[in-house]
């Protein structure tokens, strides 16, 4: 039988759930009795410990959605990337890949509450550490939620940098309208080196991707050196989408 690591999810959430009560005792007259726990939503509270002190504060058990749901969308994230990182989730009985989709379920519904619920930093903080997680289902809702905040250089580059490191062309399929838009309010720094990476050494479907799509994104500064990748490229399917996108950006630069 595979044995249950020291700290569970529901550990986790424990500290949460623990770190607000806490605060809320710490605020408190010395005379007064100690507060009931609240009953309102908890306060964001700091980075989740997995220290021995923290984990003795709560009992072990199975996690639920209903525990996850009794925390602020931000610290539900927040719990389950750490748990997910340290592999010790426990949301089902069951191990492996079905734990890690039934991760990904739970960070999709979690972002969702957040969209609805958190505030705009809160949003945005989820955004970037999302874009890294090892997920394409997850990037894209981090992505889809990115394009409705106000745009800035440092989300550009927590997506830039996930993106260049992705072999998921349907990711990249949704990820060019966002591209895009930031584009055009003049947010595309490292674009190029993301493009010319996933086109010389990305996965062949993130690559032919690449290839078919880079068009819009051409301009008089950069339409140079994909030309010379263009011409490094062994002949195939890969260099002639490559150079298809090329004669498209030059035909629309024409007016044609």
């Amino acid at each position: 039988m595979k044995a249950v690591p020291a700290l569970t999810l529901a550990a986790i959430l424990g500290v949460a759930l623990w770190w607000g009560t806490r605060d809320e005792a710490a605020v408190a007259p010395a005379a007064a009795p100690v507060a009931a726990p609240p009953t309102t939503a908890l306060p964001a509270s700091p980075p989740l410990s997995s220290g021995d002190g923290a984990a003795s504060a709560v009992a072990a058990g199975a996690a639920s959605a209903a525990a996850l749901a009794a925390l602020p969308p931000a610290q539900a994230l927040r719990a389950l990337q750490q748990c997910y990182a340290a592999n010790s989730c426990r949301v089902s009985s069951r191990d492996g890949m079905d734990e890690h989709f039934e991760v990904v379920a739970g960070l999709l519904q979690q972002l969702e509450r957040l969209a609805a619920q958190g505030s705009s930093a809160e949003q945005v903080a989820a955004v970037r550490e999302l874009l890294a997680f090892p997920d394409g289902h997850v990037q894209a809702a981090a992505l889809a939620l990115a394009a409705r905040l106000p745009p800035s250089a440092e989300t550009v580059s927590a997506a830039v940098t996930a993106l260049g490191k992705s072999y998921d062309a349907v990711l990249l399929a949704k990820a060019y309208p966002v591209l895009r838009q930031w584009q055009q309010l003049g947010l595309s720094s490292g674009y190029d080196d993301m493009f010319v990476g996933l086109v010389h050494t990305g996965g062949w479907q993130a690559a032919q991707s690449v290839a078919e799509n880079v068009s819009p994104f051409l301009n008089a500064g950069n339409v140079g050196r994909f030309e010379q990748v263009a011409r490094q490229l062994p002949p195939g399917a890969r260099q002639q989408a490559l150079l298809r996108s090329l004669r498209e950006y030059e035909l629309q630069r024409r007016g044609g």
